[in-house]
């Protein structure tokens, strides 16, 4: 017998016993399909949980922080490190802070609740408050003795945009503070724990001069954030990255994205089995075949590449087959919604990239060329006089 060239051969064999064993090769494809569909959908669930947390950190949070230096309460000069902050590049947004803790009472109402003195142009630019006003504007807090509110305090003390209600604190200035607007984040924390006033209103309130307590910037790339922390340390301030400022929203997604990977890894792994299972049934099975092949010329490479060649092609199959039900199911999950702490509706976070679709067929093939290398090399290492036998 002539031989023919790879893999004109060994493709011309393997695809005889695909479609000759059409009941195995469907359950082979079938296991990894569903193997990587399911691979698939959790990827894209991780995805969009992980975007879904990133906007909410890159959107609506600082990615750097200046605070007093230990021992400290407030930035005196703060001023001149605002500048200098200004002058580094990727810099969009430098929002001095004042801050502390008050006491807001209506009638027989009353919450402790944290103040927050801004600039609101600034402040905006790094929460976006003015995208959740539902009541008046996020700027008018300018305009006097005025504060803005969440949805969820304002009805816990039972005011509405104009009602007049009275702030304190031990070793404040008692005042009243004008309902000026009202927001909602839909995020518990802030809606129920955070107002915003003037700087002015806030440093009358404590009784302080031209201080501030925080500066909160906000970088065009997020992910600069330490490298802009490094250049301001050293100034006697304590100056942390968003890594720094969320560690338990770091490690959080790091721990969910590693034990997705390990569940999707072992279920890619099990179903790689079940084409090892098949293959070496197949040797088995085609024992005489095998020898018949070597007696008629046929070496141990090419007999090796056939069980290798096979297994990579229902991997491929598999992997392929399990994109088309892996993005469809995705698909299908972006219109279902969930209820949120809040009570509300969201839409469950999904986030397809298309890389996942190439990654996970390769991976596939990969896994299932390896699956398929001791039926391969056994194959390989059969005498054909003792295979013809049978």
């Amino acid at each position: 017998m002539s031989r023919s060239p790879f893999p004109a051969f060994e493709s011309t064999i393997v695809l005889k016993h695909i479609t000759y064993r059409r009941r195995q090769t469907a359950l082979s494809t079938a296991a990894v399909a569903l193997a990587v569909g399911i691979s698939i959908v959790i990827i894209s669930i991780q995805n969009g949980f992980q975007q879904f947390i990133f906007d909410i950190l890159f959107n609506n949070l600082p990615h750097v922080t200046v605070s007093p230096e230990e021992g400290e309460q407030y930035i005196h000069l703060y001023r001149n490190v605002v500048d200098a902050v200004w002058l580094l590049p990727g810099v969009i947004a430098v929002s001095p802070t004042l801050s502390s803790q008050a006491t807001f009472a209506y009638k027989d109402k009353v919450e402790n609740v944290a103040m927050m003195g801004v600039d609101p142009e600034e402040a905006d630019k790094i929460s976006k408050l003015s995208q959740d006003m539902v009541h008046g504007e996020f700027n008018s807090v300018l305009g006097g003795k005025r504060v803005v509110m969440g949805q969820a305090l304002a009805d816990r003390l039972e005011v509405k945009k104009g009602y007049t209600l009275q702030v304190s604190f031990p070793d404040a200035k008692t005042m009243n503070l004008v309902v000026a607007g009202i927001f909602d984040t839909g995020f518990p924390p802030v809606d129920e724990g955070i107002t915003y006033v003037s700087l002015d209103t806030a440093r009358e309130f404590l009784g302080e001069g031209d201080v501030i307590n925080s500066i909160n910037i906000k970088l065009e790339d997020p992910f600069l954030a330490e490298e802009v922390a490094s250049s301001l340390t050293g100034n006697g301030y304590e100056v942390k990255g968003w890594q720094q400022l969320f560690p338990e929203i770091v490690r959080t997604l790091a721990l969910e994205k590693a034990q997705n990977m390990i569940t999707m890894l072992l279920i890619m792994v099990i179903a790689t089995f079940g084409i090892a299972n098949v293959m070496n049934m197949l040797v088995l099975e085609k024992t005489r075949e095998i020898g018949m092949l070597m007696a008629e010329g046929a070496n141990r490479g090419q007999i090796r590449r056939i069980f290798l060649l096979e297994s990579g092609l229902l991997g491929l199959l598999g992997g392929i087959l399990g994109c088309i039900i892996g993005l469809a199911v995705s698909l299908k999950l972006m219109g279902v919604e969930l209820q949120s702490p809040t009570g509300e509706m969201m839409p469950l976070p999904v986030l397809i990239n298309p890389w996942d679709f190439v990654t996970f067929t390769l991976l596939a093939m990969a896994l299932s060329i390896a699956a398929g290398g001791y039926p391969a090399y056994r194959a390989s290492k059969l005498d054909p006089v003792e295979a013809l036998k049978g």
